[in-house]
């Protein structure tokens, strides 16, 4: 007599379909999060290669966030002790990068009535970027914004220093 009835026992091959199953759910997960298009279709090691290199570009953004986010603190902290009589403290961070992008990094003090948001795009527009996305989150009596943008024309740029400089003109 067999031990264990038979509809416990899973034939091999099922076991391998469900396996291969698994495993393409597993792909497709990966690719969407890798944000391959459809139509790309790699190897395996090439797929895997590309999603380690992906991990590891994530890992180093992570890692320059940090500093970022600590060097902003300690310019918080720094302006908030020198002048405690300063009723609004403004801090901002222009950073470019290689394909042509822009990220600006601007931390309010919540009753400078001076400072509108559409002026801040403004300023950026005016000095030959497109904005791509913006975001303003109060937090206690601080405002931070981070604005996202990139050229108008790939040939033309847009100039880091104008954009900075205009925005410090603007703030305090």
């Amino acid at each position: 007599m067999r031990r264990g009835s038979s509809s416990s026992h899973t034939p091999p091959a099922t076991k391998e379909k469900q396996r291969r199953d698994r495993m393409k759910d597993l792909y497709f997960t990966l690719s969407t999060l890798l944000h391959l298009q459809p139509y790309e279709r790699k190897s395996l090691p090439e797929f895997l290669d590309r999603a380690t290199t992906s991990v590891k570009q994530l890992k180093e953004r992570v890692e320059r966030l940090k500093v970022r986010k600590e060097e902003l603190e300690k310019e918080v902290n720094l302006d908030g002790e020198s002048s405690n009589n300063q009723q609004r403290l403004q801090v901002v961070r222009v950073t470019e990068s290689m394909d042509m992008k822009l990220e600006v990094n601007l931390i309010l003090m919540v009753n400078n009535k001076r400072v509108v948001p559409f002026e801040v795009l403004r300023v950026i527009e005016q000095g030959g970027a497109e904005i791509m996305s913006s975001s303003f989150c109060t937090v206690g009596d601080h405002i931070y914004c981070t604005i996202h943008a990139q050229a108008f024309q790939a040939r033309l740029g847009f100039d880091v220093k104008l954009i900075e400089s205009r925005l410090k003109e603007l703030l305090y």
